[in-house]
């Protein structure tokens, strides 16, 4: 396992994103979180975003198409929905990782078709990869190459290693 980023980098990288959103949101934004990989960044973003001001309504949604593979199955399943009308609303979409595009894709579409004014994604990695769908996050906290498994920070090998305080590439 090689470390990539410290506990401390991921830290200083979100009050970075935090300081950005809260120029570009200033209120009545939904923050949502894809789970379970967007848990832990989620929560220090929000955090984050609460000490320069902003208070957004939290509602996650839950997807899954990795199935405890390494890679995406290609097929996005629905686990759970949005639970808040998101009608006329801004929506910020929260993931731990950007990587096939897949996920964030399906979730975009659906904030939109549910009424969303708008659909941002927000991620904590964009690995370089050759997108599987026409997506790209509009605010991105670290970059790592194509081939890096991710772990750490909320990211997981068939559900382990996400509580690692850091990120690395197994």
């Amino acid at each position: 396992m090689k470390k990539l980023y410290s506990e401390e980098e991921i830290r200083t990288r979100i009050g970075h994103m935090a300081d950005e959103l809260a120029n570009i949101y200033p209120d009545e934004l939904i923050v949502a979180p894809i789970l379970t990989g967007a848990l832990f960044f989620a929560a220090d973003l929000l955090r984050a975003m609460s000490s320069r001001g902003l208070d957004p309504l939290i509602d996650c949604v839950q997807l899954a198409s990795y199935g405890g593979a390494r890679s995406s199955s290609g097929v996005v399943k629905l686990l759970k929905d949005f639970s808040l009308d998101i009608t006329g609303r801004d929506v910020l979409l929260v993931d731990d990782v950007l990587d096939t595009g897949r996920s964030l894709h399906f979730a975009r579409a659906m904030a939109l078709e549910k009424g969303a004014r708008s659909a941002a994604i927000c991620v904590l990695v964009r690995k370089a990869t050759g997108r599987s769908e026409d997506i790209d996050a509009d605010f991105i906290g670290f970059e790592t190459g194509a081939d890096d498994f991710l772990v750490g920070y909320g990211m997981d090998d068939d559900g382990r290693k996400r509580g690692l305080p850091y990120i690395a590439a197994l």
